[in-house]
């Protein structure tokens, strides 16, 4: 019988021992963990003379994971043995003073030596997830860093990771084990028309594969290609179908541990206009300029049929794998009678959406629309998935603009929820962590049901000590600058930049710096200092350029010292900064005046948002 009024203490003399531990790869890796963990948060301990008892109980019908001490014991329970993975971090971050915020690296409290626990009662109880899918999309090779990444993940709770078919390609076996023990599904696709109809195999022999534009088959890019931009398949062709559905197949048998892979069009527009694909659209009938498809004809009707057709030929043939779908551009929401089925999924994208509103804002006439969308595909499931593609990060070019989104993503959480909306995923990157980190984290623990006060309280704790309030009152005031730029406002430099005041830059950098000076030693700090340094060049080179005072020297002055800072900390993604700005120096190069990235029909929208929606006093 438990005594009751005596507590768990865990302290230096603390020694785990788990009892019938079954012979399994995910209690093996929650005890050493726990083990890990509870040494190190413990660290000089001398030789242990308490014995604290570790029961990992596995009950399916259990209602989420849960955390119970006794008198010398310590009980994790939970429907699944990754559950108990999670159950493990949980107890950490809560009860032992851990923060697993940054990959690579845990937070740990500078607190006294013992930890007291209560033995009546639950630590934990019951916690489940608020959404089902919960992950990263990866635009960048597998490597080393996949590693701190993957342990990042289940540390707070992510399971799905996006990747190009590309990458994929050159995934070890090694890794792939790391991330199935983690309870990581690694989706294999994204934009990859290009990879599964490849131009160095088809173009030659079956030219009648590839769009018509005009009259005439386009020569198609190479599937190697960076960025393919309205190059798509004529994908009426029943040959074309067909050789869809053989690479597919084929795929899943040479990498049986694939479970989902996509089937997603090319990046862009650029659609077959053949007499068979003609009659799928209209082109009277124009997108949105939500969408940024304004300027095309919607492609939905056409896509949604393909789609219809693999996923069924797929399901004929016995091919077990999962098939992921795209709403985007021109082909945002479901087409009539097209319904998600049993084993697919659509991932919706936000593109372009406004940061300064939740996504469910009526008030917002960007992602009013979003939301509607979002309603329509709910409303289409019929046993398929309904998965949200985010962009935490900014859009288009990571170039590291202001996104204080950790307030909305718990707004946006439950509305999703309420919806029946199945899953978020964003992109990301390592280098910019210290800048984005703070979503990505928010992210997950909302989506795992956590409470936004105790988030919130225990990150700004975890980031900024004994200033932690100070350091809260940075982020907001940073917030507050985005907010500036007026009632709607979307991450891309020109949207930003010609409606707030340089000013305001230069009083963020002064904040970070004083943050910085009281602890000089701390790494994050120190990217708050490079980072609004960033802001204020970035933001002086955009005021400068159209004053007529700034061009090609001043941008390659300009992009010497970023590539200078970024050795320095996790603040810029120093290639894609480096893609973005080549672009403008092009630009300026050829007498173009810089908007965004030099397409004519993007640089449209930028400007035409400027003049409405996205005005300074709209």
């Amino acid at each position: 019988m438990v005594k009751k009024n005596k507590s768990l203490i865990l302290s230096k003399r603390t020694n785990l021992e788990f009892v019938n531990l079954p012979d399994c790869e995910q209690l093996e890796l929650a005890a050493n963990e726990l083990d890990r963990l509870v040494q190190t948060r413990f660290s000089g301990k001398t030789e242990p003379d308490q014995t604290v008892k570790v029961y990992f109980d596995i009950c399916e019908n259990a209602r989420g994971f849960s955390v119970k001490a006794a008198e010398d014991a310590l009980i994790f329970s939970a429907p699944t043995a990754l559950e108990i993975i999670y159950s493990v971090y949980d107890f950490a971050e809560e009860f032992l003073g851990y923060t697993f915020f940054e990959p690579g690296v845990d937070n740990l409290d500078e607190f006294g030596g013992k930890v007291e626990l209560k033995t009546t009662g639950w630590l934990i109880r019951n916690r489940v997830p608020a959404l089902e899918v919960r992950g990263f999309i990866q635009e960048f090779p597998f490597s080393e860093d996949n590693y701190v990444i993957g342990d990042w993940m289940v540390k707070n709770k992510l399971n799905y990771v996006e990747t190009w078919m590309k990458f994929y390609d050159f995934i070890d076996q090694d890794l792939i084990d790391f991330y199935r023990v983690r309870g990581i599904t690694i989706e294999s696709g994204h934009h990859n028309f290009s990879y599964l109809i490849p131009a160095e195999k088809y173009a030659a022999s079956n030219p009648e594969f590839f769009a018509e534009i005009g009259g005439k088959r386009i020569n198609p890019s190479s599937s190697k290609s960076e960025l393919l931009l309205s190059e798509q398949l004529c994908t009426t062709n029943p040959q074309l179908r067909e050789e869809l559905v053989k690479n597919i197949i084929e795929y899943g048998k040479q990498h049986p541990e694939v479970t989902n892979i996509a089937l997603i069009p090319n990046d862009g527009f650029g659609w077959c206009e053949c007499d068979e694909c003609s009659k799928f659209y209209d082109k009277n009938r124009k997108g949105e300029l939500y969408s940024l498809a304004e300027h095309v004809y919607l492609a939905g009707e056409i896509y949604h049929d393909l789609v219809r057709y693999v996923c069924r030929r797929l399901r004929e043939e016995n091919c077990p794998l999962n098939v992921t779908m795209c709403a985007y551009i021109n082909y945002c929401y479901p087409t009539k009678d097209f319904y998600l089925e049993k084993g697919m999924t659509v991932e919706m994208a936000n593109y372009w959406r406004c940061i300064n509103h939740t996504i469910n804002d009526s008030a917002c006439p960007v992602n009013s629309r979003y939301a509607q969308d979002i309603e329509a595909w709910v409303k289409a499931k019929r046993g398929g998935k309904v998965v949200i593609y985010e962009y935490f990060m900014g859009i288009n070019f990571y170039l590291s603009l202001p996104m204080i989104h950790t307030e909305k993503i718990f707004d946006e959480v439950d509305y999703y929820k309420n919806t029946g909306v199945d899953g978020i995923l964003t992109q990301f990157h390592l280098p910019h962590w210290s800048v984005y980190g703070i979503n990505y984290y928010t992210m997950a623990n909302a989506m795992y049901g956590k409470k936004r006060s105790n988030v919130l309280k225990k990150m700004y704790k975890a980031l900024f000590n004994d200033d932690a309030a100070e350091g809260k009152r940075f982020l907001n005031k940073m917030d507050k600058l985005v907010h500036s730029a007026g009632k709607c406002h979307i991450p891309y430099p020109y949207s930003l930049f010609n409606r707030t005041e340089l000013k305001d830059y230069k009083q963020m950098h002064k904040l970070a710096v004083k943050l910085y000076e009281k602890l000089p030693r701390d790494d994050f700090r120190r990217d708050l200092v490079l980072w609004t340094e960033y802001m204020v060049r970035f933001k002086s080179f955009f005021d400068d350029y159209h004053a007529g005072k700034a061009g090609i020297k001043e941008l390659k002055a300009f992009r010497k010292w970023v590539e200078k800072i970024c050795s320095k900390g996790n603040v810029v993604v120093t290639d894609r900064f480096m893609s973005y700005t080549d672009q403008i120096l092009d630009s300026l190069a050829a007498g173009k005046k810089w908007i965004h990235f030099g397409l004519d029909w993007e640089d449209a929208y930028v400007l035409k948002h400027s003049r409405g929606i996205l005005s300074k006093d709209a």
